[in-house]
C-alpha cells in the first residue's frame, strides 16, 4: 500500500518541481533580458551624447580656421586674410563664449584626446586674451593676419581629434573621470604654445598694442615666392622668384633674387640677394656665365614693395 501511494505521488510531485524549476528559469531569464535591455537603451543614449558632444565641438573647429578678407592683396595678388573671430572685439568676445559653453557642457561626453586639444585651445586663448588687452580696436585685424595659421593649425588638431573619436573611439561609452588625464603636460603645452605665431612674432604683435597703426603686417612667407606683372595681353612680365636661404652666418635667413623678364623665356637668372632685417638689397657684379646682370624697373618697383610688406 505504501509503495502504491508513493507511486500515485511521484508524478505530480516532480511535476510540481518542473513548474517551480521552469518558473524560476523563467523569471531569472526575462530578468537577465531586461537588464540587458536596459543597458542597451543606457548605452544607446550615451553614444548618442558623446556623439552630439564631439558634432557640437567639431562647428568650433570648423568656425575656428574660418577667415573673411576685405578685398586687400599681397604684392603677389593673394587676398589677405584674417580669422572671422578676429574681425573685431565684439566676434572674439563671441567666439570665447561659445568656446566655455560647449567646453563647459560636453566635456564629460567627450574623448580624452579631444579633451586635451579643447584645454590647449583654452590655455592659447587665455594668454591671447591678455595680448589683447592692449590692442585698440582697429589694429584686431591686424592681430588676426598674424594669428591666421595659429587658428588654422589649433583647429586642424582639434578636428583631428574628433575625426579619430569617429573613426573607432566611439565604441568606448565610458565618461571621463576627475581621476583622468585630460590635459596635456606642461612641458608639452608649452613646446606647442612656442610654435605658434603669438609666441614667435610677439614683437610684432607688440607694435600694435596702445594705438592705432595703419599699415598691416606681413602673412607667413613662403620658401619660394613668385612675383610679377601682368601685360595687356594677359603675358606674365617682369617676373621674380624668391627664395628664402639660410645667411652667411646661419643665424637666419636671406633671400635668392632670379629675374625672367616673361613666362616665355624659361629660364630665371640670379641677380642677387637681400635681408629682411634692414630690407637691403646686394646685387651680383655677374651671372653664372659672367654676364652683367639687372632687372626692369618694374620688377624692382615688385621687389621693394615686397620686401617693405615683408620687413622686420
Amino acid at each position: 500500500m505504501n509503495e502504491l501511494n508513493w507511486e500515485i505521488l511521484i508524478t505530480p510531485l516532480l511535476s510540481f518541481i518542473g513548474v517551480i524549476i521552469g518558473a524560476f528559469l523563467a523569471f531569472f531569464s526575462s530578468s537577465f533580458l531586461k537588464k540587458k535591455e536596459t543597458r542597451l537603451k543606457i548605452s544607446e543614449k550615451i553614444l548618442d551624447k558623446k556623439l552630439e558632444a564631439h558634432e557640437n565641438v567639431l562647428q568650433l573647429a570648423k568656425y575656428l580656421r574660418s577667415t573673411i578678407s576685405e578685398n586687400k592683396f599681397t604684392v603677389e595678388f593673394e587676398p589677405i586674410t584674417f580669422p572671422i573671430i578676429l574681425a573685431n572685439r565684439e566676434n572674439y568676445l563671441d567666439w570665447k563664449k561659445d568656446l566655455f559653453i560647449k567646453a563647459n557642457n560636453n566635456s564629460h561626453w567627450l574623448s580624452n584626446d579631444v579633451l586635451k586639444e579643447i584645454y590647449f585651445i583654452q590655455d592659447y586663448f587665455a594668454n591671447l586674451d591678455q595680448t589683447l588687452d592692449n590692442v585698440p580696436d582697429e589694429n584686431i585685424q591686424s592681430i588676426g593676419i598674424i594669428l591666421k595659421n595659429d587658428f588654422i593649425n589649433l583647429s586642424n588638431n582639434l578636428e583631428k581629434s574628433i575625426l579619430k573619436y569617429f573613426e573607432n573611439g566611439w565604441k568606448d561609452l565610458k565618461t571621463i573621470s576627475k581621476n583622468d588625464n585630460y590635459k596635456l603636460s606642461k612641458k608639452v603645452s608649452i613646446e606647442r604654445l612656442n610654435n605658434y605665431n603669438h609666441n614667435k612674432r610677439y614683437l610684432e604683435i607688440s607694435k600694435y598694442f596702445y594705438q592705432k597703426k595703419l599699415n598691416l603686417p606681413k602673412t607667413d612667407l613662403k620658401p619660394v615666392t613668385l612675383l610679377y606683372e601682368i601685360a595687356p595681353n594677359g603675358m606674365k612680365v617682369d617676373m621674380l622668384k624668391i627664395i628664402e636661404i639660410p645667411n652667411r652666418d646661419n643665424s637666419g635667413v636671406e633671400y635668392e633674387l632670379f629675374f625672367q623678364e616673361n613666362e616665355y623665356n624659361n629660364r630665371f637668372e640670379k641677380f642677387g640677394y637681400c635681408e629682411l632685417i634692414m630690407g637691403n638689397i646686394r646685387f651680383d657684379k655677374a651671372n653664372d656665365y659672367s654676364k652683367y646682370v639687372g632687372i626692369s624697373n618694374d620688377a624692382m618697383n615688385l621687389l621693394a614693395k615686397w620686401i617693405n610688406e615683408n620687413k622686420e
